[in-house]
């Protein structure tokens, strides 16, 4: 059925917000690293889209066009 992809869960806002938490963890990480002039890494960049993707669900359809 191909309307069941256009079926899109969106969180809770308690969960959206647990989940922006998590997604500004991850930032304060990355912004960490590059301060200290150390490369970013590529687990730190997965970590990155992995939460954004998570917080955002949203965006999930477009993320390619991004």
């Amino acid at each position: 059925m191909d309307d069941m992809e256009d079926i899109l869960a969106i969180p809770l806002p308690e969960e959206r917000r647990r989940s922006e938490i998590m997604l500004a963890r991850v930032l304060l990480l990355a912004v960490d690293h590059v301060v200290f002039g150390e490369p970013l890494g590529l687990e730190t960049a997965r970590d990155l889209v992995r939460e954004i993707k998570h917080a955002y669900p949203e965006l999930r359809r477009e993320w390619n066009n991004l």
